[in-house]
């Protein structure tokens, strides 16, 4: 038996049992640090495999910062623009800001890093110019591009946990923009500014724009009111659905734990015992509808560990289901504390919180922002799955409209309704060499 880790921020965090090592795609062996190793002398490896990681990256800089001189010139690399996600994927705001770049500015060099091996590189090289992740051409785009552009931090660099960690050692003079991946509510450490180093943080809402600002140390410029680029493809359905969306994030105690521990936690137990119930099934059955369970990412290791002989519950897995997909194609959305619930009210859909045990996701999980969820949430808070049950049969039943209350927060919390978020992006980072 052997495990497999990845490591993030300096610390393992996740861990699973692995029964055939072959299966590991080198790719992901570098791009989110992993390594196997038995069970006996996890830190001694840890340290090994990240020293390796680190002497990798950094002789793959200098050599790129030395290529770079002769063919800085070249035309691929004059004004350069690189854009990406996490490296593996194109679901988020990068893909959409990489998408109105070829639609609207088609002069501009613009490339977008992904894996070989995504599963949504085809649909970006339709749009444009790809450069394989981790690929020496990334090294060299890294270092000669003149705006970098990602929705996570660090997320256009060739290791993010290395330039995270010694990224401000390297002389660097481009503009770098985090796109943000979502909405902020939760007081994020690593978001803060002596954590970072940004030219531009998007921001979605004023609340999150004014909680942003006073506590998270940026300096005046860095914060923008542009709004996720993503909402720009956000559409409500004409027509219903039938599909009910049930998306819980994940937990900080689930980095690293094997599958067993997993089924023995309450998370596991309550979601499963939900996609199992009575009341669940007979809701559904009388009004023709499926429930779509799509968990957070960090949680689809697990995706296996649910089960239901419920016909009318679909488990939906990361390579066949695009989260906006989902969001747009289903009526209702059943969370507990995702993020994803703004892309939900930002279509004005209605939605109930699932919350069994808030004190414990505080404990173990994000600080508590500015975002109460009794005060400022769009949907109501459901402590038991027959609370859900009621709530969304209340929904079915009265043509899926929230309730005035929620509405009026949804209407008031974002600073845009539109379909301009692009473009404010792409206006606000021109404007960064002014």
């Amino acid at each position: 038996m052997y495990y497999k880790y990845i490591i993030l921020k300096n610390s393992v965090v996740f861990r699973y049992a692995l029964q055939d090592v072959s299966k590991l795609d080198n790719h992901f062996l570098l791009r989110y640090n992993f390594f196997v190793i038995s069970k006996n002398g996890e830190k001694k490896m840890y340290k090994l495999k990240r020293l390796f990681i680190y002497i990798r990256v950094f002789i793959l800089t200098v050599a790129a910062v030395a290529v770079s001189l002769f063919v800085k010139r070249r035309p691929e690399y004059r004004d350069l623009w690189i854009v990406s996600e996490r490296g593996t994927e194109a679901r988020d705001n990068g893909y959409h800001f990489f998408k109105f770049l070829r639609r609207e500015h088609p002069e501009l060099n613009a490339v977008y890093i992904i894996a070989q091996h995504s599963p949504d590189k085809a649909k970006v090289e339709q749009l444009g110019t790809v450069v394989p992740y981790g690929s020496f051409r990334h090294y060299l785009c890294f270092i000669l591009a003149k705006y970098k552009v990602s929705t996570h931090i660090d997320g256009y660099s060739p290791d993010i946990l290395f330039f995270n960690k010694f990224g401000r050692f390297f002389p660097d003079k481009a503009k770098k923009v985090f796109l943000q991946h979502g909405i902020i509510k939760d007081d994020l450490a690593f978001c803060h500014a002596d954590n970072t180093n940004i030219d531009m943080f998007v921001c979605s809402a004023v609340p999150e724009y004014e909680f942003i600002d006073k506590h998270f140390g940026y300096k005046k410029g860095v914060l923008q009111l542009t709004g996720l680029c993503r909402y720009d493809n956000l559409k409500k359905q004409e027509q219903p659905t039938h599909k009910l969306l049930f998306m819980p994030t994940w937990r900080s105690a689930q980095r690293s734990i094997d599958k067993s521990t997993f089924m023995q936690s309450d998370y596991f137990k309550n979601y499963n015992d939900f996609l199992n119930s009575r009341a669940l099934a007979t809701l559904l059955e009388e009004f023709d509808y499926e429930l779509i369970f799509y968990p957070h990412f960090e949680v689809h290791r697990f995706l296996d560990c649910f089960e239901t002989d419920n016909a009318r519950v679909k488990i939906a897995d990361f390579k066949n289901n695009d989260v906006q997909d989902l969001l747009i194609n289903s009526d209702v959305l059943i969370t507990d504390y995702s993020s994803v619930f703004f892309d939900y009210a930002y279509m004005r859909k209605p939605m109930v919180y699932y919350q069994y045990n808030e004190a414990e996701f505080r404990e173990g999980h994000y600080k508590q922002g500015y975002f109460e969820y009794e005060l400022d949430g769009f949907g109501p808070i459901a402590a038991t799955q027959d609370a859900v049950v009621e709530n969304l049969r209340r929904f079915l039943e009265n043509g899926l409209q929230p309730d005035s209350l929620y509405l009026n927060r949804m209407n008031t919390f974002f600073k845009f309704n539109d379909t301009e978020n692009c473009r404010r992006n792409y206006e606000a980072i021109c404007r960064l060499y002014d």
